[in-house]
């Protein structure tokens, strides 16, 4: 059981260590009237309902005075590993990596000192067996027993924080599809990906051509083994997991029961952990994800499944899509064709990314992180009408992009219901036709500052005027100006450096299109984009 709070004050203090932190500013109280108070038998019964409430706490709770903690419920200890006795008494310090300290005490000295602090931080903990905890620490300032003190309640971030990380993983993989047109230097981005969430030194990716029924190895980066050759399928682990369709862990046990039973042979150096998750694409096996260990000191276990099991889908797709993007380059030279693919490309990308944010939206209860994310979802899905619109065009390689500025700001209009009574829309736009390598990026940049103006340049039922000019100028070159009469951007602000996804997105853009965006703030917010039309990609 931990140690109780006291209500009454009776019990002494825990002896001090001279552990205190230098800096802490005095805090005194100030005489009170005594007056009479509750009951001896009420304060009892108040007591043991705090104590049991306490007690059962989901989260850590702990008391601090002179940075000593003088109450921890057995929440909190259970989270370090140890026991309650075993960390009431002692120096809150001790229990903080050496970086965190002075934040701590800086926060710690500020809150006695009757400071505004911020309430909520993160920190490491460290547990009883060496390793770190991740939590969120929640704090204020109290008496107890007639002195002030600190109360704080710890929330175990771990899941949190790893739930995130797999978020970013997904992201990272999708990056890299886009971005990376080579599969080699793909599965070396998704290696080092996986790295980061799991040890991974031995990876490889294996591939499964049914049409040839022959299994092959892209990547393969192993401590013993050099690259396989592509073969006939075997009685490998590879191959089993390829026939059954489903993760396999084999530990020197499983491999053992399996072998027994006929169901796998040795293939290369043995390992101690053997970890392979399936890639799986509409009901079909396509190939294998593995990882493995040799040293008895790194083993693998559900947590580290699961991990490979969640990017395993992502993997898939990437894969996939890939394969079809050779194929297609390879063997179909017809336009339409090629674009159909492009376009299933794209709504795929976004369907991805929309359903990640619906996944991880049924973890949120706080309202406002939940309209967070359905704005994101929102964006994505404008997004993709602007992918679809770009390709209605009659000439498959260019489109006239002055009536898909009109068509595009009107859907944006409609999706942030702005009141068109109140804020004008006035575009001044040449006919421009455009090839999809600078169409795309330029529509995108559109749909970003024509997005921020409507959900910032207009508050509070602000009037104005949004403006969209386009021109041709000398040569190639062209000129598209996004302004608006609002509130404004914020001075000293570099909207390269900020970091909300949308001007990120619009900073990525314009390098892709060697572009120049300039800012004016002068009566309102005024963006300037220079570019040139870039030269069509020809296929391969």
């Amino acid at each position: 059981m931990g140690k109780q709070v006291e209500a009454s004050g009776e019990r002494p203090p825990a002896k001090k260590k001279n552990t205190q932190l230098r800096g802490l500013t005095p805090f005194k109280e100030k005489q009170k009237e005594i007056v009479p108070g509750p009951s001896e038998e009420a304060l009892r019964e108040s007591e043991e309902k705090y104590r049991t409430v306490v007690n059962s706490a989901n989260d850590g709770i702990a008391i601090l005075q002179d940075q000593v903690i003088q109450f921890a419920n057995p929440r909190l200890a259970e989270m370090g590993g140890y026991t309650p006795e075993e960390i009431t008494g002692r120096p809150f310090a001790e229990f903080l990596s050496p970086p965190e300290l002075q934040r701590v005490h800086e926060v710690y000295s500020s809150r006695m000192a009757g400071d505004i602090v911020p309430g909520k931080y993160e920190l490491h903990l460290h547990k009883k067996n060496g390793d770190f905890l991740f939590v969120e620490v929640n704090s204020s300032l109290i008496p107890y027993r007639n002195r002030p003190a600190v109360l704080i309640i710890i929330r175990d971030s771990t899941e949190r924080r790893r739930t995130e990380k797999l978020k970013d993983s997904i992201f990272r993989i999708s990056g890299a599809a886009i971005s990376l047109d080579n599969l080699e230097d793909l599965f070396r981005s998704i290696h080092h990906v996986i790295s980061d969430l799991m040890p991974a030194d031995n990876f490889y990716i294996a591939l499964y051509d049914q049409s040839l029924d022959l299994l092959s190895f892209p990547y393969f980066v192993d401590t013993y083994d050099p690259t396989p050759n592509s073969k006939k399928p075997g009685r490998g682990l590879t191959e089993y997991v390829l026939r059954t369709g489903k993760p396999l862990l084999a530990s020197p046990e499983v491999f053992a029961e399996l072998e027994s039973r006929g169901e796998v042979e040795s293939v290369g150096a043995p390992s101690i952990d053997w970890l392979g998750v399936p890639l799986n694409i509409d009901g079909r096996t396509i190939g294998v994800l593995v990882v493995q260990t040799y040293a008895e000191g790194v083993r693998y276990g559900e947590e580290e499944k699961n991990i490979l099991q969640f990017v395993s889908n992502q993997v898939a797709m990437t894969v996939h899509r890939k394969r079809a993007e050779a194929q297609i380059k390879s063997q179909l030279l017809e336009k339409d064709v090629l674009l159909k693919e492009v376009h299933h490309r794209v709504k795929n990308n976004m369907q991805v990314i929309s359903s990640l944010l619906n996944l991880q939206s049924r973890h949120v209860k706080d309202p406002h992180v939940l309209e967070m994310f359905k704005e994101s979802q929102r964006r994505i899905r404008s997004m993709a009408l602007i992918h679809e619109r770009l390709y209605q065009s009659s000439d498959l390689s260019r489109i006239e992009f002055s009536q898909y500025l009109r068509n595009l700001a009107t859907h944006l209009f409609h999706s942030y219901q702005a009141d068109t009574s109140r804020i004008r829309l006035k575009i001044d736009a040449q006919e421009v036709l455009l090839n999809i390598n600078t169409a795309i990026p330029c529509g995108l940049i559109v749909n970003e500052l024509v997005s921020n103006a409507l959900k910032h340049g207009f508050p509070e039922g602000r009037s104005g005027e949004l403006d969209i000019d386009l021109r041709h100028v000398e040569g190639d070159g062209y000129v598209l100006q996004v302004k608006d009469d609002g509130v404004g951007y914020p001075e000293g602000l570099d909207f390269r450096k900020t970091e909300t996804l949308g001007m990120q997105i619009v900073s990525t853009l314009v390098e892709q299109i060697d572009g120049r965006l300039e800012i004016s703030r002068k009566k309102g917010t005024a963006f300037r984009l220079e570019f040139n039309e870039l030269p069509r990609k020809k296929s391969s």
